[in-house]
């Protein structure tokens, strides 16, 4: 059993090894399904979420189909939401630093979209926000740090952006937009059907 990401259900669970019966003249024997290569080998499993079959090389190094990228809320502007969209298209396939630079591209648009000028700078842009109390202390921490690996990720000499700083970028710009998008839509909502 591996723990890995599952490309159908968009979580993180446990792939159990996939067994075939074999049936011989007197007995019948339970084994793995495993195709062995000069590479390595290959595997299908089924993941203990949603019982999808995968097909997994190694210990999830590989793995089909390609995770697509998890559902991103309707409550985030279309603009704003492709570019998340297209940051997660991007780590889903390896593609580390485009994923950051993609992360940090969602991150200036909303400071656009909720006021700051278009013209600035992002480190502006996201001040602005923080002293028009759009957002806290700690959001500002969040969004100077999706800046900071976002330059990373699209300029010569930055440091290197693995899958990890991908995840954690996605992470913090994905619950970044929640706060700003997600969260006050809900409590409209909720506020509407309650009328008060």
């Amino acid at each position: 059993m591996a723990t890995m990401y599952c490309p159908h259900c968009h979580t993180k669970t446990s792939i159990t090894h996939a067994t075939q019966r074999v049936e011989f003249v007197s007995s019948a024997k339970i084994v793995n399904v495993v195709w062995t290569t000069n590479k390595g080998y290959w595997w299908i499993g089924i993941c203990n979420g949603c019982h999808k079959p995968v097909l997994v090389f190694k210990e999830g190094e590989i793995i089909w189909p390609t995770p697509m990228p998890s559902t991103t809320a309707s409550e985030i502007p279309i603009e704003i939401r492709e570019n998340l969209i297209e940051a997660k298209s991007c780590a889903a396939v390896n593609a580390y630093r485009a994923s950051v630079v993609m992360c940090r591209r969602a991150l200036q648009m909303a400071c656009i979209g909720r006021g700051a000028n278009a013209e600035d700078n992002l480190v502006a842009q996201i001040n602005y926000l923080k002293t028009a109390a759009v957002i806290t202390g700690d959001l500002h921490e969040w969004a100077t740090v999706v800046r900071w690996v976002g330059n990373d990720g699209a300029h010569p000499g930055g440091a290197e952006i693995d899958k990890e700083d991908a995840e954690n970028m996605l992470d913090l710009t994905e619950q970044f937009l929640h706060v700003l998008y997600v969260a006050p839509a809900k409590a409209a909502a909720h506020r509407a059907k309650l009328r008060k």
